[in-house]
């Protein structure tokens, strides 16, 4: 029969590991935040794929992504009529020639806030890890790396999503794949292909130019806290 000692041993150990366990994924939150924030710049070739669920329509894309805190902010997609969308620490610019050709919205850049409703990573990764309620999501390879997943649904209903579920490299707690689902139904999922850290970013990135024959668009409140959520 145990003794006293070794039971109450047991019990502890038990305990200890299940709160351990119950830290982790925030844990894991925390990592992944700390590490987009944390660095100087950063440039990452991604894949898109957003899918509305009513059609069962996909739009495929690819393209970089390069942001430099606090407000410069490059996303350029690639295709025959490239879309750009810039911050460039006054005003984001939004161009997309692809859908809406002719145009381009111009934006007050708002001290950054608009920049982070167009980064998608960075809508969740510039909030507090408080701001949601955190669960495991299991392990998997993505692009080679192990990672650990974890969902995320936030707790303020004025969120530009319902949930969220990040993979987060195990050794540099970036980011390798997204899946989020918006309150329009949309479904986003952006694969990273390539990340890069504290490179040097000339300031010409960061720098847009409205093409000739090009209409300006005063956007001045269009995404007012409520913006699409990312991209195209």
């Amino acid at each position: 029969m145990p003794s006293f000692s070794v039971t109450v041993l047991s019990l502890v150990t038990l305990l200890c590991t299940t709160a351990l366990g119950a830290q982790q994924p925030e844990a894991t939150l925390k990592r992944a935040i700390a590490a987009y924030n944390g660095a100087a710049s950063i440039s990452v070739q991604f894949n898109q794929t957003v899918t509305n669920p009513l059609t069962s329509r996909a739009l495929t894309t690819s393209g970089e992504l390069v942001r430099k805190p606090p407000n410069l902010l490059s996303i350029s997609f690639n295709g025959k009529d490239p879309d750009r969308i810039v911050s460039d620490g006054s005003e984001l610019w939004v161009y997309l020639p692809s859908t809406a050709p002719g145009q381009v919205i111009k934006i007050p850049a708002a001290a950054g806030e608009s920049g982070m409703l167009i980064d998608p990573m960075g809508q969740i990764l510039s909030a507090p890890a408080g701001s949601y309620t955190i669960t495991d999501a299991g392990t998997a390879k993505i692009r080679g790396r192990a990672t650990h997943a974890i969902t995320l649904a936030p707790k303020s209903s004025s969120s530009l999503f319902n949930s969220a579920t990040l993979w987060v490299d195990d050794s540099t707690g970036l980011v390798w794949q997204l899946e989020s689902t918006e309150p329009s139904g949309l479904v986003r999922k952006i694969t990273v292909t390539q990340f890069r850290t504290n490179v040097a970013v000339p300031r010409s990135t960061f720098q847009f130019t409205p093409p000739a024959n090009v209409r300006v668009i005063d956007g001045g409140g269009m995404l007012g806290g409520q913006g699409s959520g990312g991209p195209r």
